[in-house]
């Protein structure tokens, strides 16, 4: 009912970032009420659950597309349905941009009305606001802006604010660190509404997850320890064990076990029939063999093996977008790698492997594998050479996030590896100024002052 009074009070036609609206309602009942701007978020939090948005959690649309990016699948031996690689879809990631922005004009229509209101109704919705949008721009950091420097952020290429509800505004681009500031901001506020109610979806450790992952990608090592040691110690989960992990991963709309937050949560979800076709669209493709290596000699040891691929290595795994626990504990465990505190990392490292692996003995700094010349990943998020700790902790992240659409962006944070495939005879090439996805076109060609990414200038 909700979706439906959203569609009648508010038909308004969003195209990018430049003004990020190029109509003015005409003849529409603009919401005045509490409950009138709570129904535009539940329109949003709508497509959450029932596993239609692509642009704030994330969908098994996004994970097809990030993985076809990636290298967790092979390629060369057969690309099945997927994207190639991720050269064939600039179209479409330029088109991801204006997606994003539209989410982000209903949230500035909201804590634009809403903000100073006392209503549970009102702090609720404006939970929701400010969580999508931060969310929203994290996701943009992630795809739109090149990985984070240190010490360079202030010079590198950031996004554009768009802080307010205006049809005229052309922002241009603010700083890589403006630009994540803008983000933490957003989400604090979300987090400052205290917002206990599951029916506005953001709750407090929602938050705090995507606090960790932008703290995590901004590489605010000592942040990430702290958030991280609050999630785990105050959220009432544990790592899910191995015993209970198949029915945790496999859940079709449950959030189980060490789930902080996933989409497609509406088990009367009218996209059901389409998702039955996209785990086999994504099923078309064999794991890689480098990370079938990643399970060891005896892999069936590994309850992530097990659930995760058939005996010709194809996908049998349920692929959702997802926060889990094993990832606030992955984050730690680099964290604390990248402050040398290497005790606390392996620690962390141990306990996800003793939830993971039958009979796995713990890894001591003297017995950790030594670094693999062949990786893909050479270089950590600092510009380090990988040592064996932290090869470690990337092999375990992953395994443990295969399909769940993160492989990409670890490439991306690790040095930006240059690859390539062979498909009908031709070599494409993953080059490292693709990691980072061109913005909308039409913004560029409006703002003479709007920079477009390297790699797309013409």
């Amino acid at each position: 009912m909700r979706r439906l009074l959203y569609i009648s009070i508010l038909s308004v036609a969003a195209v990018s970032c430049k003004g990020y609206l190029d109509v003015q309602p005409q003849g529409e009942v603009i919401p005045k009420t509490d409950e009138e701007f709570a129904a535009i978020m539940d329109n949003r939090i709508f497509d959450i659950e029932g596993g239609g948005d692509e642009y704030v959690i994330g969908n098994m649309d996004a994970i097809a597309k990030y993985e076809g990016y990636a290298d967790n699948l092979d390629a060369n031996i057969m690309v099945g349905n997927l994207v190639a690689y991720s050269g064939d879809n600039i179209n479409i990631r330029q088109s991801e941009w204006r997606g994003i922005f539209q989410i982000i004009r209903d949230c500035n229509i909201v804590i634009e009305n809403l903000e100073g209101r006392t209503s549970d109704v009102a702090k609720g919705t404006l939970a929701a606001a400010y969580a999508m949008k931060g969310i929203c721009y994290y996701n943009l950091l992630r795809n739109w802006c090149e990985p984070w420097e240190a010490g360079k952020e202030r010079t590198q290429t950031g996004l554009p604010i768009v802080d307010r509800f205006d049809i005229k505004s052309m922002p241009d681009r603010a700083s890589l660190y403006e630009s994540a500031e803008y983000t933490e901001t957003m989400l604090l506020k979300a987090l400052a509404q205290e917002n206990k109610d599951a029916k506005y979806f953001f709750t407090e450790f929602v938050i705090k997850a995507y606090l960790a992952r932008l703290y995590f990608w901004c590489e605010d090592w000592d942040a990430v320890i702290s958030i991280c040691n609050d999630i785990i110690t105050n959220s009432g989960l544990v790592i899910t064990p191995a015993a209970e992990y198949e029915e945790m991963i496999q859940a079709e709309n449950d959030r189980k076990g060490e789930v902080i937050v996933r989409s497609h949560i509406n088990n009367a979800s009218e996209l059901d029939w389409y998702f039955s076709y996209v785990r086999g669209y994504i099923s078309s493709r064999p794991a890689s063999s480098a990370l079938i290596r990643l399970f060891g000699d005896d892999p069936e040891k590994d309850v992530r093996y097990r659930i995760s691929f058939d005996s010709r290595r194809f996908n049998t795994k349920n692929p959702e977008c997802r926060v889990r626990l094993s990832e606030i504990a992955l984050m730690l465990a680099e964290a604390y790698c990248h402050k040398e505190d290497s005790g606390n990392a392996l620690a962390w490292l141990n306990e996800l492997r003793r939830n993971r692996i039958d009979g796995v003995t713990d890894f001591t700094e003297s017995t950790l594998p030594p670094v693999r010349t062949d990786n893909r990943i050479k270089e950590d998020a600092t510009g380090k050479p990988l040592t064996p700790l932290l090869q470690a902790i990337l092999d375990e992240r992953q395994k443990e996030l295969y399909m769940e659409g993160d492989r990409w962006f670890e490439l991306k944070r690790n040095g930006r590896p240059e690859w390539w495939i062979i498909n009908n005879g031709l070599k494409y090439t993953t080059k490292k100024y693709m990691y980072t996805a061109p913005v909308y076109k039409g913004d560029v060609d409006l703002n003479h002052n709007f920079e477009q990414n390297p790699g797309y200038d013409s």
